[in-house]
């Protein structure tokens, strides 16, 4: 098991073909992992629904300070349950396409899905980062223990994007000179 592990460390050597598949995996893996936090996302929007647009509306009212009265009326008007079904469905829809690169990337072993999911793992981590430092993480919306696993999952797959992308391009570079 800590051999595995040893795939995520972005500094370790990948010497043959072997420890280069293994380290492309990882990035399906990670890709595996951002999939089910999106769909335990989606699901704890389910289970806690009332919550869920009771904290949206009171979000907007404390956005719409200063604003005109017809505005924050038409703001919080379209924020209903079909708003909220709609962030559900969406989520349920990343999280399959999440799992579904995470299985072309464990038969393929690419370098470019990695590298993607990469980025948009790093910014996602760099926003949440901007909204705590800002005091806007989520505006309220999502509950601090959800917040750190959901923190901590993403830096997890962040790691195993990064082993994934390395992986990929070593086994690019092997295969390219022989």
């Amino acid at each position: 098991m800590i051999d595995k592990l040893a795939m995520l460390n972005p500094f370790a050597r990948l010497a043959d073909e072997e420890a280069a598949a293994r380290a492309a995996r990882a990035g399906a893996v990670g890709a595996w992992l951002t999939g089910v936090g999106s769909v335990i996302g989606a699901a704890l929007i389910f289970f806690r629904f009332d919550t869920y647009l009771a904290k949206m509306r009171e979000a907007a009212l404390a956005n719409s300070a200063g604003q005109d009265p017809a505005v924050t009326q038409a703001v919080l008007a379209t924020m209903g349950p079909t708003m909220a079904w709609a962030t559900i469905g969406f989520t349920v829809l990343i999280a399959l396409v999440y799992l579904w690169l995470g299985l072309v990337q464990w038969r393929r072993l690419t370098r470019i899905i990695p590298l993607l999911m990469l980025l948009f793992a790093a910014y996602g981590l760099l926003t949440t980062a901007l909204g705590f430092a800002s005091g806007q993480a989520a505006a309220g919306l999502v509950p601090p223990a959800q917040m750190a696993f959901s923190v901590l999952l993403s830096t997890i797959a962040l790691l195993c994007f990064i082993a994934g992308a390395r992986g990929g391009f070593r086994l690019h570079a092997l295969r390219k000179a022989s």
